[in-house]
């Protein structure tokens, strides 16, 4: 019989399967469509069955994973109409978070927006993907951060995981890290100096070559 631990321990390990689980998509080491079978990431998290389930049940919250009764839980797939509304809708919620981030952010925000820049040219140069991945989700989580607005930002990042899987498995078109990080310094300059119009264009641009460049790979490699 499996004894379940307390209240406290029980959410303590229940979050730490959830963040090794989102680590682990990050990286590729699970993959969509993979199935999450309890018994298996039990043994792979070094807990008991409890908080793996209390794990999935958030992941399926935020549209990671699915459960179906007598089937267990899968990680979604992700097709190009999938991956193509994510970066729309990711397009609409960040324009509105760069507005806001324009309009509301302080000089000591805008330092800090433009060092987040630089940790992502420096992980670039040394194409050290794990560390790309990391230094652009903090980049532009902080943007969301100074746009104000906690209810966007949570649906921005919702299911996201997905979309860097698929990234960190067809990787990058040419040019595309440096088209980045061309993007992110016309992005920051223009936060920086307060220029909405050209803030939101910017914005706009990155997220549309983002998704361009993520469907051509997919269609490379036979993704339908």
């Amino acid at each position: 019989m499996e004894l379940a631990p307390s209240g406290d321990v029980a959410r303590t390990m229940s979050t730490m399967v959830e963040r090794a689980i989102r680590k682990d998509i990050l990286s590729g080491a699970i993959a969509p469509g993979d199935r999450l079978r309890v018994a298996e990431l039990s043994a792979r998290y070094g807990v008991s069955h409890i908080p793996v389930r209390d794990a999935l049940r958030q992941l399926e919250g935020d549209r990671l994973v699915i459960i179906k009764s007598h089937k267990g839980a899968v990680l979604r797939g992700v097709s190009q109409k999938f991956v193509a509304d994510m970066h729309d809708t990711r397009e609409a919620i960040e324009t509105l978070l760069v507005r806001n981030a324009t309009l509301k952010g302080t000089p000591e925000e805008f330092v800090r927006l433009t060092a987040l820049a630089l940790n992502y040219e420096t992980a670039a140069s040394s194409l050290d993907a794990l560390a790309m991945v990391e230094a652009n989700l903090v980049f532009h989580r902080f943007i969301a951060r100074m746009g104000d607005n906690p209810e966007a930002a949570n649906i921005l990042d919702r299911g996201w995981e997905l979309v860097i899987a698929i990234r960190n498995r067809f990787g990058f078109g040419e040019n595309r890290v440096a088209e980045i990080v061309r993007q992110h310094r016309d992005l920051v300059g223009a936060i920086t100096r307060r220029e909405v119009p050209a803030a939101l264009e910017a914005a706009r641009l990155h997220c549309q070559s983002a998704k361009n460049d993520l469907l051509l790979r997919m269609a490379e490699n036979g993704v339908a």
